[in-house]
């Protein structure tokens, strides 16, 4: 129940008294079940005011939350396209010298060209990201979001396939590699289309 205030916050403030006011006549030995719906019940209600459109939270703290979604991948982006081995640095003798003796050498340039791709998600939801920050406006082409979500998620599996299949190596998955490249990115992505969403009208 303590958890369930903190959520609703002085907003939820009748919502809360009512929960509680209710609890004092629940059975003992179901009370943990009702504090645990009065919780959900208060997520439910804290998604819905957490919305750019309507100020119920700074858009500082927006800004801040998606910079940690999209910074980390931005960074393996950079580093796919503009890096010391990146894909900018590749050429036929190269590509020969280094990525054509083994199927597992042309699988990590596959995941190479891939990252530099998909890695495209940082940079496009970095500039959302600053956009939602400054006027509000969260993404609204859904055909976008879902492409960016469907990107990151293919590319973990194809990393964790490499690691099933090849051990520990270069863009085989770890649980960073996994939360920072695929997790984060999607939720940065999925709370930006969120937002778009039309406001709820009273009844």
């Amino acid at each position: 129940m303590r958890l369930a205030a903190a959520l609703l916050g002085k907003h939820g403030n009748e919502w809360l008294q009512a929960m509680q006011a209710e609890l004092d006549h629940v059975p003992a030995d179901e009370r943990l079940m009702w504090s645990l719906g009065c919780l959900l019940a208060a997520l439910k209600r804290r998604f819905q005011v957490m919305r750019i459109g309507n100020f119920q939270i700074p858009r500082g703290l927006l800004l801040l939350e998606l910079l940690v979604c999209f910074a980390p991948i931005t960074l393996g982006w950079w580093d796919a396209v503009f890096g010391p081995s990146g894909v900018l640095g590749l050429n036929q003798s190269v590509i020969q010298q280094h990525f054509s003796a083994t199927p597992l050498a042309r699988t990590v340039l596959g995941m190479m060209i891939g990252a530099a791709v998909i890695g495209l998600v940082g940079p496009i939801g970095l500039f959302l990201a600053s956009r939602a920050a400054v006027t509000g406006a969260g993404l609204r082409s859904r055909a976008l979001g879902i492409a960016m979500i469907a990107g990151v998620m293919l590319y973990i599996g194809a990393s964790i396939l490499l690691r099933m299949f090849s051990g520990p190596g270069a863009y085989a998955a770890t649980l960073s590699f996994i939360v920072l490249i695929g997790a984060l990115p999607a939720l940065g992505t999925a709370h930006l289309m969120y937002l778009s969403r039309p406001e709820p009208q009273p009844a």
